[in-house]
């Protein structure tokens, strides 16, 4: 599974730019960009679930994600920024990430978690 596979289908009805590989959080991620209105990305990462992301500059709040466990970090990164994590297994995960040029923290979760729901059925299903 390809994380642009994951992206693509939200980000491109939107106006994004293309996604593109990214490799900053694991090996297989992918960011989109809007040019004036925001950045996006999706990571897949196998070898560490959601107990060990970092808030950042935010504070974790615990959601669910379709029948999933999750995470919803508003401003991990800042203002007008919201990271979205969904359990794959106890010890892997997905992060949906939002970076706005201008907006709220709210508006930022509001994409994030549009693309993490979009991408959730699609997702393995762990033990």
């Amino acid at each position: 599974m390809r994380a642009c596979d994951l992206l693509e289908p939200t980000t491109t009805p939107k106006g994004f730019d293309l996604p593109e590989v990214e490799t900053y959080e694991s090996d297989n991620g992918c960011a989109a960009e809007k040019s004036g209105y925001a950045s996006v990305s999706i990571y897949l990462v196998s070898k560490a679930g959601i107990d060990q992301l970092s808030p950042g500059q935010g504070t974790k709040v615990p959601t669910k994600v379709g029948d999933r466990e999750a995470v919803e970090i508003p401003g991990d990164s800042g203002t007008q920024a919201c990271t979205v994590a969904i359990a794959v297994t106890p010890t892997s995960r997905m992060t949906a990430s939002t970076s706005l040029n201008r907006g709220t923290n709210e508006e930022a979760c509001a994409l994030s978690r549009e693309i993490a729901e979009a991408a959730e059925p699609k997702l393995p299903r762990g033990n």
